[in-house]
């Protein structure tokens, strides 16, 4: 797993790219990579998915802290361009309910 972090205004946008399939290495990286953001008072992050190309029950829940850790400092956190497959998992476990799903990142941001 792979992310870049780019800044739109005061959203940071946080671009995943490969398996979103937990382990140490997924979640250490994002959750290091969201309270970076967090501690420089960045408190609106928008997960693009894009590149994302598998996701697994252990992604779900690194998604899913990390939106309890971005909610308990006061922000928010969207999720971005999913492909079908993703879209899927988020409906199946009406996660969809929870998250804010944005067609682009741009989208995403203009809803804060």
């Amino acid at each position: 797993m792979k992310l870049k972090t780019e800044m739109m205004g005061d959203v940071a946008i946080v671009k995943l790219d490969g398996k979103l399939m937990g382990g140490p290495p997924a979640s250490d990286t994002i959750r290091n990579e969201v309270y970076n953001l967090l501690n420089q008072d960045t408190k609106n992050i928008v997960f693009d998915l894009q590149n994302v190309t598998r996701m697994n029950s252990s992604g779900l829940g690194i998604l899913i802290s990390n939106l309890s850790s971005i909610k308990s400092k006061g922000g928010d956190l969207k999720l971005a361009a999913l492909n079908e497959n993703m879209k899927g998992i988020m409906v199946m476990t009406k996660l969809n309910t929870i998250f804010e799903i944005a067609t682009s990142a741009e989208e995403a941001v203009q809803g804060f």
